[in-house]
C-alpha cells in the first residue's frame, strides 16, 4: 500500500512521518523544513505500507521548486491514498488542497494536528462532522501520542488498497470555508507576549546576536562548560587511552603498531574532543527549530537579505550551514527560484559549518589567547563574506517573499534532545568510520615508501611525500613552507574535521612550530572560504548539476588562495605589498570578465545559402 503525506507548510509531516516509520527526518517549527521526497516502510499494525512524506504545498497550483515536486508526485497519482495533514489553526486555509485532490478522485483522508493549541487559545473542532461534510474520514492526532498514532496506524491498516473512487464514500466541496460554518471555531488571534517580542525589529534581532553569543560563550570561554568538558575528553582519550595503548605495543616490542596508535588517537581522540561544543550549538539550533524563532527571523532579516538580493527565506539556509553545509544546500529546494537557489548555494561556503569548529579551535589554542574571542570573530566574519558573496552576485530582478509564520512556543525538550543525540550520533559515526580510514590511509602513505619498506611517519621517503611535494608552492604566498600543512588543508576535501585530525597527528596540540601567527590567520581564512567537502559538493550537484558544482567548489577554491595570500600580504609584507595585491587581483578579475564577454556570441543565421553572422557582445 503506498501513501503520501501531503500538507501546507509546517503543518506537523515530517513529525508525523517520524511516528509513523520510525524515521529520523528533519522536522521543526519553520517553513521549508522537508524539501524532498522522502519515503519509508512502515508497520500499520500488521499491513505493510510504503509511506511518502512530500514537501510542504498550498495548493496544486504550485509556486516554489519544493511545491513543484510535490505538485508532480501528486498530479501523477502513483499511490493508493492521500494523508492530507492539516493544523488546526490555519484549517481554512489547508481545505484548498484537500479540494483540489478529491476534484482528481484521490483517496483522501484528512488528519488534523495541533488541536491542543486550538484549545488554547479558545477554539474549537468538530471532526465528526467535519468528515460528513467532506464525505472523508478526519482524524484528530497528536504526534507526540502513541495512542493517537497507534489509532491513525489502525484506521490506515483498514483501508481499502483500491479505494480510489468519489463513489466509494469520497466526497467534493467547492467551498472551502463554508464547510467550516458552525463547526469550526479558530478563536482569539490576539498575538502572544512571545510574539509581539519576537516581531519586534528592535527586541528580536538584537536578542538574537545576544543568543548567538551566550551560546559561544557556554561553548568556547574558558572554564565554561564546553571548554571544561573538551580537555576531559581530550585527556581521556589522546593522553590516556592512546598513550596507555601506544605504550603497551611498544613495550611488546611492535613498535610501528605504537606508532599507528600513537598518531590515530591524537587524531580522532582530539576530533571526538570536540563533542561537547558542537553539542551546545546544536541544541541552541534545535531550540531554535523548535519554538517557532526560525520563522521570525527569517521574517525580520528579510530586508536585511533583500538588500543583497535575496530573501528572508535564505535565512533558513545560512543558519543550517552551522551546522553542516550539505544539508544547508537541501534546504535552498525550498527558495522561490532556481537563480536565487544557485545564489544561496554559492555563498554557503563561507557560513562555517561544524566540522570547520575544530581547525579554527586548533589554531587559536596555539596563537590566540582567548579561544571564545577568536572563534567568535572568526564566525562573524564567514557571515561578513557570504553577504559580500551575494552581494556581488546580486541579480537585477526583485524577488518574491512567501512565507508560512510558525506559531511562536514553548520548544519540545524532548523532541530537540532526540534531534540533538540523533546528530551527535552521526558525528561520531562519521568521526569513527570515514575520518578514522581516512587518517588510517593517510599514516600508511606517510609511513611506508614506494616500495613498501617502513620509513615512519613524517619522512621524506615516504610514499605521500614523494606523490604531492608540489602542494606546499600553493602555500608559499601564505607565509606556509611545510608539505604536512598544505596536505592537511587539501585534506579537507574529504572532510573538514580531517584538517583537524592530519594537524594533530603531525604537530600535537603545538601549531607554533608550523606557521607564524601570520600564516595561521591566513590558513584560517582560507579553510574558511575554501570549497566545502565532498558531501557538500555532491549536494549542489544534486541540486544543480555536476559541471556547476564543480565550478562552483573551483572558483570558491580559487578566490580563497587569493584572499589568503591578500591577507598575509597585508599581515606580514607591509603596505607595498597589500598594495600590489589590492590593485592586482581586481586587475585580474577585470580580465577574466572581459575574456569571458568576448568568447559569449549568438549566431544570427541569414536566408538560405548564405554565410551566418557572429554578433560579439
Amino acid at each position: 500500500m503506498k501513501i503520501v503525506l501531503a500538507g501546507n507548510p509546517n503543518c506537523g509531516k515530517s513529525t508525523l512521518f517520524n511516528a509513523l516509520t520510525g524515521a529520523h527526518a528533519k522536522t521543526g517549527n519553520w517553513h521549508g523544513v522537508t524539501v524532498g521526497e522522502n519515503t519509508r516502510t512502515a508497520d500499520l499494525c500488521g499491513r505493510k505500507a510504503e509511506i511518502t512524506d512530500l514537501p510542504g504545498i498550498y495548493t496544486l497550483n504550485a509556486y516554489s521548486m519544493e511545491e513543484k515536486l510535490s505538485q508532480k508526485v501528486l498530479s501523477d497519482g502513483d499511490y493508493d491514498a492521500a494523508v492530507c495533514v492539516a493544523d488546526a489553526l490555519t484549517l481554512p486555509r489547508s481545505l484548498r488542497l484537500v479540494k483540489d485532490l478529491l476534484e482528481r478522485n484521490v483517496c483522501a483522508v484528512l488528519v488534523v494536528t495541533m488541536s491542543d493549541l486550538l484549545k488554547k487559545r479558545g477554539g474549537k473542532l468538530d471532526g465528526a462532522a467535519l468528515s460528513d461534510r467532506l464525505g472523508i474520514p478526519v482524524l484528530c492526532i497528536d504526534a507526540h501520542r502513541r495512542a493517537d498514532i497507534r489509532k491513525l496506524k489502525e484506521f490506515l491498516s483498514a483501508m481499502p488498497k483500491t479505494s480510489r473512487k468519489i463513489g466509494n464514500g469520497y466526497g467534493r466541496f467547492s467551498e472551502p470555508e463554508k464547510v467550516l460554518e458552525g463547526i469550526y471555531e479558530e478563536g482569539s488571534r490576539e498575538e502572544s507576549r512571545a510574539e509581539r517580542l519576537m516581531y519586534n525589529p528592535y527586541f528580536a534581532l538584537p536578542f538574537f546576536f545576544f543568543l548567538l553569543l551566550s551560546v559561544f560563550f557556554l561553548a568556547f570561554a574558558p572554564y565554561m562548560p564546553g571548554t571544561l568538558l573538551k580537555d576531559w575528553l581530550e585527556t581521556l582519550l589522546a593522553d590516556k587511552l592512546g598513550a596507555t595503548l601506544s605504550a603497551m605495543a611498544e613495550n611488546a616490542g611492535a613498535v610501528i603498531a605504537a606508532d599507528f596508535l600513537r598518531a590515530l588517537f591524537s587524531g580522532v581522540g582530539m576530533l571526538l574532543s570536540f563533542l561537547p561544543q558542537i553539542a551546545i550549538l546544536y541544541l541552541a539550533l534545535f531550540l531554535m527549530e523548535e519554538s517557532g524563532y526560525l520563522s521570525a527571523l527569517a521574517f525580520m532579516t528579510d530586508g536585511l537579505f533583500r538588500r543583497v538580493g535575496l530573501t528572508g527565506r535564505a535565512a533558513f539556509s545560512v543558519l543550517m550551514g552551522f551546522g553542516c553545509t550539505a544539508a544547508a544546500v537541501l534546504t535552498t529546494r525550498g527558495l522561490e527560484n532556481r537563480k536565487l537557489q544557485t545564489r544561496v548555494i554559492c555563498i554557503l561556503g563561507y557560513i562555517s559549518c561544524s566540522a570547520k569548529m575544530p581547525v579554527y579551535l586548533a589554531i587559536a589554542s596555539s596563537f590566540f589567547e582567548n579561544a571564545f574571542l577568536s572563534v567568535t570573530a572568526i564566525y562573524f566574519a564567514g557571515v561578513v563574506l557570504a553577504f559580500g558573496a551575494a552581494l556581488v552576485l546580486k541579480g537585477k530582478e526583485e524577488e518574491t517573499f512567501v512565507l508560512e509564520i510558525a506559531h511562536i512556543q514553548r520548544p519540545d525538550v524532548s523532541a530537540a534532545a532526540k534531534s540533538l543525540l540523533f546528530s551527535l550520533k552521526q558525528f561520531i559515526i562519521k568521526i569513527v568510520t570515514a575520518v578514522t580510514a581516512f587518517l588510517i590511509v593517510m599514516w600508511f602513505l606517510l609511513s611506508f615508501s614506494p616500495t613498501f619498506e617502513y620509513v615512519g611517519q613524517g619522512s621524506q621517503e615516504s610514499m605521500l611525500v614523494w606523490l604531492c611535494r608540489g602542494l606546499r608552492f600553493l602555500f608559499y604566498p601564505m607565509g606556509i613552507t611545510q608539505w604536512q600543512v598544505a596536505l592537511a588543508a587539501c585534506s579537507g576535501l574529504v572532510a573538514k574535521e580531517s584538517v583537524a585530525g592530519m594537524l594533530a597527528m603531525f604537530y600535537g596540540t603545538d601549531l607554533t612550530v608550523a606557521m607564524s601567527s601570520a600564516s595561521a590567520m591566513a590558513f584560517v581564512l582560507f579553510i574558511m572560504t575554501c570549497s566545502p567537502c565532498v558531501s557538500a559538493i555532491a549536494a549542489t550537484a544534486r541540486e544543480l548539476g555536476i559541471r556547476r558544482a564543480l565550478a562552483i567548489a573551483g572558483g570558491q577554491t580559487g578566490i580563497a588562495f587569493l584572499l589568503s595570500y591578500l591577507l598575509y600580504g597585508m599581515l606580514a609584507g607591509g603596505a607595498v605589498a597589500a598594495t600590489v595585491l589590492a590593485i592586482g587581483i581586481p586587475v585580474a578579475g577585470l580580465i577574466y570578465f572581459l575574456l569571458r564577454r568576448v568568447g559569449t556570441y549568438a549566431k544570427i543565421h541569414r536566408a538560405k545559402g548564405t554565410k551566418a553572422q557572429r554578433l560579439y557582445r
